[in-house]
């Protein structure tokens, strides 16, 4: 079928790496949208950095609501694509766009209602800091339905194949984005800067050109056909599938909000200079990601079309690529920590804590990328309600351990508990990948 490749066939790493590589180009546009807003930003000091920070919060809590549809949708059509049924496949596809604008709308209503409570809930001490955070969460809010739309287009093209078409246009709204940034930020000739407001219409005017160009690029595609028609039962499938990962995605990101109001303890410095690393982060998490995603799709065609032989093999050889790439970036966390945060703030409080921010986080690099490709293994295979039942018991041991071990260890001590269960997540996972496969081949045997 036109616009879709067969992943059921030919040498695994090649095909592999084919698929893989434009999705991480893909990820590594979408997290230069917060690096190049963290960037200029960051100029204007901790204060507008930490109302980010905390705004982020709640914006990364609609991506997560959002992955009951885009990783069910997914994973339902590389299912299909690989048992031969584009009927079914377009069905799915239509639904889910549905269901994704509505998600959106009732979002961004909810923020809107509730974004004192919200933004109040961290007692940031400063009451401009906190006016700039409820500034950038309203006007990013409004991008939620095109951000998740995005998403779902990027998650069926890699599904089909595709990989390559999204890459492509997420560049042309990066660059969009970086034209934006400085002109919307600070100002040029008679239009006064905006400040924390202006990184947020910048990335919200990219995301919504983004999604031009996904519907015009797709307006005549076979598989995106407007024809279809609902299917509760369907769509019952999706959100079954997507609905643990998505459970997983909001604890973690509830966590999250929970950890923030530890570290907000050691002053809203502490919120900025996490809000950095983790966009730092995001450079490995990405990266992974994107192997992630092709893992997923790859897994899912083959599952489809009942090839464990090759799902084995492609796990292998996904895991020896993983462990290599995640050695190199957790030396590189370890050994330039300084050098890696001075690019997004200089001043030296905050420099020092990020230092100790990154060399701790760099320990567990590793063990996370191999927790994120294996989240997509299982993904693939449609057992998505594996991952989240360790990554949510390990990951809410975060807020007992930062509690204990930042009372000897201060702010370390929250970085401590962060890194600790990343490597736990990292270890239980990829053991339970081998034993669930090792399981299915008895059973396949058997039958």
């Amino acid at each position: 079928m036109k616009g879709t490749t067969d992943l059921t066939q030919g040498k695994i790493m090649p095909t592999l790496m084919k698929l893989t590589l434009p999705i991480i180009a893909t990820n590594f546009i979408s997290t230069t949208y917060g690096l190049i807003d963290m960037i200029w930003v960051g100029r204007l000091g901790s204060g507008p950095v930490a109302a980010i920070g905390t705004a982020s919060f709640f914006i990364n809590l609609a991506i997560a609501l959002s992955t009951m549809i885009t990783i069910g949708t997914g994973i339902k059509v590389s299912h299909c694509m690989g048992a031969g049924e584009g009927d079914k496949a377009k069905t799915y596809i239509k639904n889910g766009f549905m269901l994704s604008v509505l998600l959106g709308l009732l979002y961004t209503a909810f923020v809107f209602l509730t974004k004192d409570q919200l933004i109040g809930f961290f007692d940031l001490g400063s009451d401009e800091v906190e006016l700039m955070a409820k500034q950038f969460l309203l006007i990013s809010i409004l991008g939620t339905i095109f951000s998740v739309v995005n998403t779902l287009f990027a998650t069926i093209m890699n599904a089909m194949g595709n990989s390559k078409q999204p890459f492509h246009i997420f560049t042309v709204g990066l660059v969009f984005n970086i034209i934006l940034d400085p002109i919307l930020i600070f100002g040029v000739g008679r239009l006064e800067g905006l400040g924390v407001a202006g990184a947020a219409i910048a990335t919200l005017t990219a995301n919504l050109l983004v999604t031009v160009l996904f519907i015009i690029q797709t307006r005549h595609s076979e598989l995106i056909a407007k024809s279809s028609a609902w299917n509760s039962l369907l769509m019952k499938e999706v959100i079954v599938l997507g609905l643990p990962i998505t459970i997983q995605r909001v604890t973690f990101t509830l966590i999250s909000i929970i950890i923030a109001k530890i570290i907000v303890r050691f002053g809203s410095d502490a919120i900025a200079v996490q809000k950095v690393g983790i966009q730092i982060e995001s450079i490995s998490y990405m990266t992974i990601g994107g192997l992630q995603g092709a893992i997923a799709a790859f897994f899912g065609q083959n599952y489809g079309a009942r090839r464990l032989d090759r799902i084995q093999q492609g796990y292998r050889q996904a895991l020896l690529l993983t462990t290599g790439f995640g050695i190199v970036i957790s030396l590189i966390f370890i050994i330039f920590p300084e050098q890696l945060f001075s690019v997004f703030l200089s001043d030296e409080a905050s420099l020092a804590l990020g230092t100790d921010y990154m060399r701790i986080i760099g320990y567990s690099q590793l063990f996370m990328c191999m927790e994120l490709m294996t989240v997509g293994a299982f993904n693939g295979i449609g057992k998505t309600h594996v991952p989240p039942m360790f990554s949510i018991t390990f990951t809410a041991l975060r807020i007992p351990l930062a509690l204990i071990l930042s009372e000897p260890f201060g702010l370390n001590g929250v970085w401590m508990s962060i890194a600790l269960s990343s490597v736990f997540k990292g270890l239980v996972l990829v053991f339970w990948f081998r034993r669930s496969m090792h399981n299915m081949k008895v059973q396949q045997t058997v039958v």
